[in-house]
């Protein structure tokens, strides 16, 4: 995610889901079992009616039960592989209010050594504030509101492969989605944007990879200058930290947000930008590059948001350096710009992981953007910026499809370039005191 100039919203629509089979269903009694890992969904909505369902796959688990983040959502019926009922149970969590409704779908499946296939019914309703699916027609559940969408685990740590299919779009708007996400990824990357769009094709990569942008009307300018330098971009990161994981066509796809909201989102393998950003090139490549790191690499928890979001804003930077010198050099001025804005108590790598409430406990600010792509700077000014690819394409190699901790970072920059960057990462990402940009690491 490029970051927003907003405060996300709390804002959810009322209500809850609950029920239970007919005389002929399973007797296991729902319980919660928050460990058993959902492993693929597969999502069907219908966009007119409002309902959807979602098959789950779980995994296999010594303890029975299952039990997932579902929101607002109302369920009508949940089957298991054969199309027998299952006993479920929904009710709100101990930290939900009227502005933040979170609850829990818990479900009567038995213990199983083998994974365990489910299709949930449900209908949803449409939430503003980035909180789930917009009557705008985008989505946007980030951090932890996919349980407005669909049945989640909100926990940046699991991944899950996932198709989507949406029926009943209003006719004559084009819908830009992924029908299959086929590498674990995060829940937040699932997303739709519908509008109505025109495709600029870009070009192609060495890879292979087609690259677009989706514009409306009145765009067209901004989509040209956004996408300028962005297969060059996308190829030298597929060249240089390694192949990409979600599909042979990828873009970013302009969304109607609020006035204000600015930024953009990371849900590969088409990702979002606001309209007053989609001319920008940093952001356009800052959300490509999240196809390696936050999605192609998943967080281990809240707190390793600098995995995702310092490793990110470094790799934009960097790829424009090579690919288009003027504009790598206007992203690091811009850089230095933002970084003055951030104070020295905002958190940008805690010492915790679980703990930390992304929205809540300031850490969703330019810290971990901006002190997080200068530690990068500063270590690649120290042993090479070719040195430190060589780290980053072998953290990836190593990470793919998986969740990985900012600590794991450390001793493979060590292993690739020789340097130990603990005290530098301790200045730039720990210490309140902030140390001078575009300096070499001690």
């Amino acid at each position: 995610m490029k970051r927003t100039v907003l405060v996300v919203g709390l804002l959810a629509g009322c209500g809850g889901s609950g029920g239970g089979a007919g005389p002929d269903a399973s007797v296991t009694t729902p319980s919660d079992n928050p460990a058993r890992a959902v492993t693929a969904t597969d999502l069907a909505f219908d966009l007119a009616g409002k309902t959807a369902t979602a098959t789950l796959t779980l995994a296999p688990s010594e303890k029975a039960g299952a039990g997932f983040e579902s929101g607002d959502l109302v369920v009508t019926a949940v089957t298991d592989g054969s199309g027998a009922a299952i006993e479920f149970a929904s009710a709100k969590t101990a930290d939900s209010t009227p502005a933040d409704v979170r609850s829990r779908l818990t479900l009567g499946v038995p213990a199983s050594a083998d994974p365990v296939t489910v299709t949930i019914a449900y209908k949803w309703a449409n939430h503003e504030s980035f909180t789930g699916i917009s009557k705008d027609g985008y989505t946007f559940n980030w951090p932890y509101y996919c349980g407005n969408m669909f049945p989640c685990h909100s926990d940046p740590a699991e991944g899950t492969t996932f198709t989507l299919a949406l029926a009943n779009a209003p006719a004559g708007l084009v819908s830009v989605f992924p029908a299959t996400i086929a590498q674990p990824a995060p829940a937040y990357q699932l997303a739709w944007t519908i509008g109505a769009y025109t495709e600029l094709p870009l070009g192609t990569t060495t890879a292979g990879t087609t690259v677009s942008l989706f514009y409306r009307t009145g765009e067209l300018a901004a989509a040209t200058k956004g996408g300028a330098h962005l297969v060059a971009a996308f190829d030298w990161l597929e060249r240089t930290i390694g192949p990409y994981g979600f599909g042979g066509k990828v873009g970013g796809a302009s969304v109607p947000w609020p006035d204000g909201f600015a930024g953009g989102m990371e849900h590969h393998p088409f990702w979002h930008v606001a309209a007053g950003d989609f001319a920008d090139e940093n952001t356009q490549v800052h959300e490509a590059a999240h196809g390696w790191y936050g999605d192609g690499i998943r967080i281990g928890c809240w707190e390793d948001f600098v995995l995702s979001e310092g490793t990110v804003s470094y790799l934009a930077g960097r790829a424009l350096d090579v690919v288009a010198p003027s504009v790598g050099a206007a992203s690091w001025t811009e850089y230095a710009r933002e970084l003055r804005g951030v104070a020295g108590t905002d958190l940008t790598w805690p010492d915790s992981c679980g703990t930390v409430d992304v929205l809540k406990d300031n850490l969703y600010t330019n810290a971990p953007y901006m002190r997080g792509a200068f530690f990068y700077r500063a270590v690649a000014l120290k042993v090479g910026a070719d040195k430190l690819d060589a780290a980053l394409h072998a953290f990836y190699v190593a990470k793919k499809g998986k969740s990985a901790h900012m600590a794991d970072m450390l001793p493979t920059i060590q292993a690739s370039t020789g340097f130990d960057a603990t005290a530098c990462a301790q200045a730039w990402l720990r210490s309140t005191t902030i140390p001078a940009p575009e300096t070499p690491c001690d």
